[in-house]
């Protein structure tokens, strides 16, 4: 069977392994949300300040990966992960800065048109994919959990 093939055949389930996303959030996070901001800006800045609270959210990531399994873990993950994603979409539509606007035409048709910076783009995606794996997960029994992860 051929790899194609094999990502075809994945379910929902199998590819929104809480475990296997926490860990993607919690990497790509701490890398590029955290660690290098923390290295390239002053001590007393606001991007040092927002760099280093980042950091605590990837020790909760990272303490959610490690010291929880099965159900407990995909709503702590669903419950983390929704929150900060809702504070980034808070955060995009209350800056003006982001360059956030929404619009609709309330005519047949009815198109609605909305746009923001395409750079809170990934971190929407990741977190809103934790997200969604949580709320998968939210009632799966730890047996189910271990054998989707194999």
């Amino acid at each position: 069977m051929s790899t194609v093939q094999k990502l075809l055949d994945l379910d929902l389930r199998k590819i929104l392994n809480p475990k296997i996303w926490l860990l993607v959030v919690l990497i790509s996070h701490t890398l590029l949300a955290t660690l290098i901001p923390l290295f390239k800006s002053e001590f007393d800045s606001i991007e040092f300040q927002a760099a280093s609270y980042g950091l605590l959210i990837s020790v909760v990531l990272a303490s959610i990966y490690f010291m929880t399994d099965g159900k407990e873990q995909a709503r702590l993950t669903a419950l983390i992960a929704g929150a900060t994603f809702l504070w980034i979409i808070i955060s995009l539509i209350s800056n003006p800065s982001n360059n956030f606007d929404l619009t609709a035409k309330m005519e047949p048709p009815f198109l609605y048109k909305f746009s923001f910076d395409i750079e809170l783009a990934p971190p929407i995606l990741f977190w809103a994919v934790l997200s969604l794996s949580g709320f998968v997960y939210w009632n799966v029994e730890e047996e189910n959990l271990e054998q989707s992860g194999e």
